[in-house]
Formats: structure tokens, C-alpha cells, sequence
């Protein structure tokens, strides 16, 4: 018996359109250490050989598109055009100079930028931490919510328009690091503070100063239960994450083992005597003792005068015992406060375990999912050897984008749903102004963002601790990408007040029509040449023969594409709406490709 839901033969396995995507993208290709090879072709995998829908090769984009792909946000002209323009003789002198510009985010000026937010009507984005605390710590939903409602706006808005591209990167970086789920019913009133006042200062800075800054946020104070955590009775959650997720990591977890039974390191610089090569239950309960009294002012029956949101120790929460972390004896009672938690983070930052875990994270995030443990080892050299310095982050990731690795590294990671969407909307120049609006109607942004929930990436919307994935595995399920595909699809689609009746937030007929005022000239082989360039920086096949054979439908490679009108032409000749709207569809097929997926 034949059964009826029995996918075809063209639509099984890789045959499938998501199928051919994941092929092409490398998923189910070639190994890694044959897929970066510039100027060159992937190895194909056996299954190519007999799968005419494995993609067996790739036009690898020229280096400074490569380069900006994987620095920021995505492509779009007027940063190609600004990078061509900068000092240098070479594109390898350009790329310093452009390095040296976005390693001094606050000398960029950023005028488009801050003027979109400043329009934004925005009201929690300046609101100091009491402010927030007091007026947003209510009953009313909607007042509740709202900083996290701006706080993504102003997060979309950045990553869109903002000219510190590398800046957001890493912005968007130590959120993922140092997550919280900011829709969190407590955390939503905050999470203007914790974006602007912890994360942001911190990106290219000091990461054993915004550890600490982490840890005495609201934000993440309750997120993970630190400000109810004291004396005998701590909450291990804080400590927990702070190991396995925030420095040492999960890799050098050596299980409910005794504390003395873990092997020991060399001893370093930093790290003097005997060092374990990892942690134990045993530190985790150490370093939640170690952080009791670290609490914030919530208007707690002992202390309700004290409710302002900010942080507070409270010595008579502290656990004053003698602790022993990580191989390190913590002495008992008359100790200066705090002392004893701020030992646990310098003890940890000082491993070098949490050197090479904060190391492989930055390059996997700028290089992709296999990257060579010999740059590995020299970022978090670069960690330990300036553990101190002001510009320790800005000093590692510099030494990433210099890498030879970096340079030549292309198809060794897929671009996640957020990026793809955010680079799609750089490459449009499309005009868009999110922002919360409490009424009735499904706005623009209300319907943006909930499809960006639905492709699993929303801002500020991952539930566990460990941040969103940035392995490409992790997007690469055949529902995750057709929900990225569709989003994809409707770029070219918005419309401002989200009705068929309101303007283009990308016109994408009027912008290809500027762009040939020559009526003559526009083939469907110019105009997706021009969409192309406009989107990706260059002309890859086979995507741009495939949509201009969509584009072109019967009419002949040299016959101009009536966009013009709205009427239907008889004949070959394609005119009207039908064409524009084929067009639109065109132009969002160039954003779904496979080379439009690559890092």
C-alpha cells in the first residue's frame, strides 16, 4: 500500500530546495579544511558525485567582501564604498585602516544612526537604573515590558544603520555570552540598564572588569537567583553559569569528582603553583559561598527602604567561612567585603582554561565552526598576556581579524537568522524605524519581530543561560531554515504601516528603475547583475543565472523588462505589474541563495 504522505523522489533528501541549500552552504558537502580555500572550489563530498542536487562548487568573493561579511553586520554599498576610500595601497592596508577606525567606535561619527533612534520616540533608552526600577516594576504589562520592547528596536536599529559595525558585533557577541532572557517578566523593567550600562561599555574592554559588572547586574542577578542567595543556604545557579558558561567553560568539567583529584597544570605567570586543569562540583558550591550577600535592593522585608534596583552587598548574607577554589584557600571571617567572590573571578580569569574557552568562542563567532587550535592558542595568549589592560578584548579580536586564517577563511560558518535578516535590510537600504506600539493594530515592527521569533533568533529571547547557538548545526535544521527563508522572502515585501496601501520600506522597482533611467538597458540580465552587486558584492553562480532566468522568463537575453506600468504586455514582452512583482521575488531570491548564507 502506497503511502500518501511519502515525500516524492525529486523532494527527498538534498533534492529538496533546503536540501540543495544546506549542499551548497557546505552542511552536507565537503570537510572543513576544504571549504575555505579562496579562489578555489570546495571538494566535493561522495554524495555529490551521484546527487545532482549537491552543489559541488562556489564563487569564492573577493577578499575585502569577505572580510566586512564576517566583521559586521553585512555588505551593503555605502560600506564598500567607505572602505575603498580609506588609506592604503592594498586592500590588506585598507583593512588595517578600516580596523584601526572601528577599534575607535566613539570617534565614528554616527549620525544616521543616532538620529533614527533619536526619532524613535523612544522613552526608557536614557532612564538611569532607579528610573527603570520605579517606574517599570509594575502591574501593567505593557509598561513592563516596554524597555525590552526598545531595547530591541534600538538593537535592530544599530546593527541596521549604525557605522560601528564591528562594535555591534561584539555587542551582539557578549549578549550571547552573557545571556539573559531579557523578556523575562523581572528582567524586562532592567534590561535598558544591562544592554547599555554593562554590556556596551564593556565590548572591546577589560573582561575580568565587565565579569564583575555582569555579576553585580540587576539583570543578572535575577536571572540566575544571586540576589537570593545567602549564608548556608546559597543558590548555586550564578556559580554554576558562571564556570561552565562565563569563563572556565564545560570542557574542563571533571564531574562530581573530589576537589584534589583533579590533575594539575604547569604553573604560569598568572597562575602561580599548582593550578587544577579544571573545576568540580565541589567549586561550584565554593564559589556560590564565596558570592552570598551579593544581592540587590528589592525592598526585601529586612531592608524596605532599600528598593531601587541597584546592587548592594549585604555582609550579614555573606557565608564568612574558609572556602578552597580551585586550588586556592579563601581564609575565613575579617576579610574586606566582597573579597572573597572577587578572588573567585580573578582565580578564574586567571586560568588558562578560560583563556582558550573566551578564544575559541571569538574566533568560531568572526571564522566559523572549525578553526585551528594554533589561533586559538595565540588570541588567548593575547588574554593572558594583557589580562589587565583596558583594551584586552579590542587586543584579541584584533588579532583574529589580522589572521591569515580569518583572511582566507570563506564557507567555514552560516550566517544565523538575525544576521541574515539585518544584512538583508544593510543590502536593501531599506528604511525601516522599529518601535513598540501599544494599540490594537499588527504593526510593521510587531509582525518583524514576531517573525524573527519564529526563526528561533529573536533579541534578547533565548530562554536557557547558554545564549544562542553559533554553531552552524544549530540553524541548519530543514524548520529553521525555511522559517529564515521566508523571512527572507518578505524583506522586499515590507510595506510601512504593514497594508498593501502604505509605501515600500525598500522600493525595490523604484530603486532598479533610478538605476537604469534608460528604459532600453534594463535586461533582466542587468538589472539582477545590478541586484547582486547591490546585495552581495558580487555576480556568484550559479545564483545569478538563476535569477535572471526568472527574471527573464520567455523573453530574450537582449529584450528590456518593462517595470514601468502596471498594465500586461502581450507577446514576450513582460510588462506590469506581474514584472514588478516578479522582481521583488527575484530580488529576495538573491537574498535566500546559498552564497548569501556563507561567512
Amino acid at each position: 500500500m502506497t503511502n500518501a504522505l511519502a515525500p516524492t523522489p525529486a523532494l527527498t533528501a538534498r533534492r529538496s530546495p533546503i536540501g540543495m541549500m544546506r549542499a551548497a552552504i557546505g552542511l552536507d558537502a565537503a570537510p572543513a579544511a576544504d571549504m575555505h580555500r579562496p579562489g578555489k572550489a570546495p571538494v566535493a563530498s561522495a554524495a555529490a558525485a551521484t546527487d545532482p542536487g549537491a552543489q559541488t562548487g562556489f564563487t569564492i568573493p573577493p577578499d575585502r567582501l569577505r572580510w566586512l561579511n564576517k566583521a559586521t553586520f553585512g555588505f551593503s554599498t555605502p560600506l564598500d564604498a567607505e572602505f575603498l576610500g580609506l588609506p592604503g595601497a592594498t586592500m590588506d592596508a585598507k583593512w588595517q585602516s578600516w580596523l584601526d577606525q572601528q577599534f575607535n567606535p566613539a570617534a565614528i561619527a554616527d549620525t544616521d544612526c543616532t538620529n533614527r533612534i533619536a526619532a524613535g520616540g523612544f522613552s526608557t533608552l536614557n532612564k538611569t537604573l532607579p528610573q527603570l526600577w520605579s517606574q517599570h516594576v509594575v502591574s501593567d504589562y505593557y509598561t513592563r515590558m516596554l524597555p525590552a520592547y526598545e531595547t530591541e528596536c534600538a538593537t535592530i536599529i544599530r546593527a541596521v544603520y549604525s557605522k560601528r559595525q564591528l562594535f555591534e558585533r561584539m555587542v551582539n557577541f557578549w549578549h550571547d555570552h552573557f545571556s539573559v532572557f531579557g523578556f523575562d517578566y523581572d528582567i524586562a523593567p532592567v534590561l535598558v540598564h544591562y544592554d547599555r550600562d554593562v554590556i556596551r561599555p564593556n565590548a572591546f574592554g577589560n573582561f575580568r572588569t565587565m565579569l564583575e559588572q555582569v555579576a553585580t547586574s540587576t539583570a543578572m542577578q535575577l536571572y540566575l537567583d544571586n540576589y537570593a542567595s545567602r549564608g548556608a543556604d546559597f543558590n548555586e545557579n550564578y556559580a554554576r553559569e558562571l564556570i561552565e558558561l562565563h569563563t572556565l567553560g564545560v570542557g574542563n568539567y571533571f564531574g562530581p569528582n573530589p576537589p584534589f583529584d583533579v590533575p594539575c597544570l604547569t604553573s604560569t605567570i598568572h597562575c602561580p603553583g599548582s593550578v587544577p586543569a579544571g573545576y568540580v562540583d565541589n567549586d561550584v558550591y565554593e564559589a556560590a559561598a564565596a558570592l552570598t550577600g551579593w544581592t540587590i535592593k528589592n525592598g526585601y522585608w529586612q531592608y524596605p527602604n532599600d528598593n531601587d534596583g541597584s546592587f548592594v552587598y549585604r555582609a550579614d548574607w555573606h557565608d564568612r567561612r574558609n572556602k578552597i577554589f580551585l586550588g586556592l584557600y579563601i581564609p575565613p571571617n575579617n576579610q574586606p567585603a566582597m573579597s572573597d567572590g572577587r578572588a573567585v573571578f580573578d582565580r578564574l580569569v586567571a586560568h588558562p582554561g578560560t583563556a582558550k574557552f573566551i578564544a575559541g568562542k571569538m574566533c568560531r563567532r568572526f571564522i566559523g565552526d572549525d578553526v585551528s587550535q594554533a589561533l586559538v592558542n595565540a588570541v588567548a595568549l593575547d588574554f593572558s598576556n594583557h589580562v589587565s589592560a583596558p583594551d584586552q578584548i579590542a587586543r584579541m579580536l584584533r588579532t583574529i581579524l589580522v589572521s591569515s586564517e580569518f583572511k582566507n577563511a570563506w564557507g567555514l560558518g552560516m550566517k544565523r537568522p538575525f544576521e541574515m535578516t539585518m544584512a538583508g535590510l544593510r543590502g536593501l537600504q531599506a528604511n525601516f524605524h522599529p518601535r513598540p506600539d501599544n494599540t490594537s493594530a499588527w504593526t510593521l515592527t510587531e509582525r518583524f519581530v514576531s517573525q524573527m521569533q519564529i526563526c528561533g533568533h529573536r533579541s534578547f529571547s533565548w530562554n536557557p543561560p547558554n545564549g544562542y547557538p553559533d554553531r552552524q548545526s544549530a540553524w541548519a535544521s530543514t524548520g529553521a531554515l525555511a522559517m529564515t527563508l521566508k523571512m527572507l522572502s518578505w524583506l522586499p515585501e515590507m510595506r510601512v504601516n504593514n497594508d498593501s496601501s502604505s509605501a515600500f520600506v525598500s522600493d525595490i522597482v523604484a530603486q532598479t528603475a533610478s538605476a537604469f533611467p534608460t528604459a532600453s538597458a534594463r535586461t533582466a540580465g542587468a538589472i539582477m547583475g545590478y541586484w547582486c552587486d547591490r546585495l552581495l558584492g558580487y555576480r556568484p553562480e550559479p545564483t545569478y543565472g538563476v535569477v535572471t532566468s526568472f527574471l527573464q522568463q520567455n523573453a530574450s537575453a537582449s529584450e528590456p523588462i518593462n517595470i514601468d506600468n502596471d498594465a500586461w504586455g502581450g507577446g514576450n514582452t513582460l510588462k506590469g505589474h506581474y514584472t514588478q512583482q516578479r522582481l521583488r521575488t527575484a530580488v529576495g531570491m538573491i537574498l535566500m541563495s546559498s552564497d548569501n548564507f556563507r561567512r
